[in-house]
């Protein structure tokens, strides 16, 4: 697998998607995995438990849906943080799109963020990448 893929799947610190019994798998936009990247190793210790034993289980029953632009996808708080997702319940795949700190009123804030990256296109062009490698070929 190369290198740009692994890194579209799994955080490259982390040696699986998803524990044994997960009926989700986890993917991750470019964004995401450096949002990771970027976080505390015990923030990231936490995020993992979270996406490990809650969203790659049951997504909808741990997160609550957004609303307004942001209307298709998830959230998952732990600590101060927000894990921002999207779930793609026929490919059994969840996709996190977003993970960081919510600040209310602050320009950095976490939605704030990510619904400028949607506007930009880029969002879209992200979740495009990952679902062409899961959605199966046309002959």
């Amino acid at each position: 697998m190369s290198k740009r893929r692994r890194h579209l799947l799994v955080p490259a610190s982390w040696p699986g998607a998803a524990s044994p019994k997960s009926s989700f798998e986890l993917r991750y936009t470019p964004d995401a995995a450096a949002d990771i990247k970027a976080l505390d190793g015990s923030v990231r210790n936490q995020l993992r438990k979270v996406l490990e034993k809650k969203l790659a289980v049951d997504p909808e029953s741990y997160g609550l849906p957004l609303r307004g632009p942001l209307a298709d996808y998830w959230k998952h708080q732990f600590a101060q943080h927000r894990v921002i997702y999207r779930i793609y319940p026929e490919h059994r795949t969840v996709v996190v799109c977003s993970v960081g700190v919510r600040k209310q009123g602050d320009a950095a804030d976490i939605y704030r963020q990510l619904e400028s990256v949607a506007k930009t296109g880029r969002l879209a062009e992200q979740l495009t990448s990952l679902l062409k490698q899961i959605l199966p070929k046309k002959s």
